[in-house]
């Protein structure tokens, strides 16, 4: 098992046909997130079918394709802190994980709703 303790802010990750992109997602826009995976991961861009990435930064649940790439924003687990419960956001926390096949891509996914 490796890690990847880099300072980078977006994270790739290859495994079989998938490309699995990471980052908090307070950085670049959504809808640039699939052409920066294609530029920044090239290598793994080109051998990849299933493409996904996901990001937390709004802690709410969000799912958009922009062309072949999936781009998930997931739930918190945090409590609401003072910024959060003063603005009037509210969530649904949750952690949520995602069972991808090497072949066919993601194909089970896993929510525990607090």
């Amino acid at each position: 098992m490796t890690f990847d303790c880099s300072i980078a802010h977006r994270k790739y990750f290859r495994y079989g046909k998938n490309l699995i992109g990471a980052t908090h997602g307070d950085g670049a826009k959504q809808n640039d997130l699939p052409l920066l995976m294609a530029e920044e991961a090239p290598g793994e861009w080109a051998i990849t079918t299933h493409r996904h990435i996901y990001t937390h930064h709004v802690h709410h649940k969000t799912s958009k394709d922009i062309g072949k790439v999936n781009i998930e924003s997931l739930r918190s687990a945090s409590g609401t802190d003072s910024w959060h419960d003063r603005n009037g956001y509210r969530s649904i926390k949750a952690i949520e994980g995602f069972l991808h096949d090497p072949e066919h891509g993601q194909i089970a996914r896993i929510s525990h709703i607090f």
